[in-house]
């Protein structure tokens, strides 16, 4: 069912257009978009917002028959490989039944790392979110690469403070630190502890400007998501 809330509904419309939920729950969004204004409305944001995402990206070409076998998905007879630029532009605009399609071609796009990805990597997702409302703040990928983190719309710690980025393994509850969140609201970090995987949880904390001088969390935390296997 999907929820009337408002910020609920808007956080189930990016988890839906990065391509983390289930597939019976995607269809069920796939479904009510033709009679969901409201619904529509939100999953045409997400999209807008994610695509500009893509610029953080190094480029890459996909691994050979990425695109052949996209193609074999969508229709058996479809087995002819666009040319890169015409793919992109297709699926970055592509609606209702395609969304998911767009949504992991994009996961591609901002998780490539500088030399092209082989047919057996994947990418871990995440979609922090408010403590507070519940609004989406943030997206994090976690790829080959390591962790990239931005920020979804702008974000402003209070005066002389900082946000701290962490992660908490699965079936654990000490946080680890990733490090100060720059003011640019985008972070990368290369080399991870142990743990961070899918099913982490990762969070952020309002700290003084130098980060956590304890090595745990000092001040409140105001976002938080669980990475997901896309």
């Amino acid at each position: 069912m999907i929820p009337r809330d408002p910020q609920e509904r808007d956080a189930i419309a990016g988890e839906y257009v990065l391509g983390t939920l289930d597939e019976e729950r995607a269809g069920e969004i796939r479904h009510a978009l033709a009679r969901d204004p409201e619904l529509r409305a939100a999953v045409t944001f997400w999209e807008k917002k994610l695509h500009p995402l893509s610029v953080l990206a190094d480029p890459a070409d996909p691994p050979p028959g990425t695109w052949t076998a996209i193609a074999a998905r969508i229709s058996p007879a479809a087995t002819r490989a666009p040319s890169r630029r015409s793919a992109i532009a297709r699926w970055q605009w592509a609606t209702g039944g395609f969304a998911a399609i767009a949504a992991a071609l994009l996961l591609y796009v901002v998780a490539a790392p500088r030399a092209p990805l082989q047919p057996s990597s994947s990418t871990t997702v995440a979609v922090l979110q408010s403590s507070q409302t519940r609004s989406a703040g943030w997206v994090a990928l976690l790829g080959p690469s390591g962790l990239r983190l931005s920020e979804l719309t702008r974000q402003t710690p209070p005066a002389m403070h900082a946000y701290e980025l962490w992660s908490i393994a699965p079936h654990t509850t000490r946080p680890v630190p990733l490090g100060v969140i720059p003011a640019t609201g985008e972070m990368r970090v290369a080399v991870l502890p142990e743990g961070v995987g899918a099913g982490a949880t990762l969070a952020i904390s309002i700290e003084p400007p130098g980060g956590s001088p304890t090595g745990l969390p000092t001040g409140p935390i105001v976002y938080t998501g669980v990475l997901r296997a896309s």
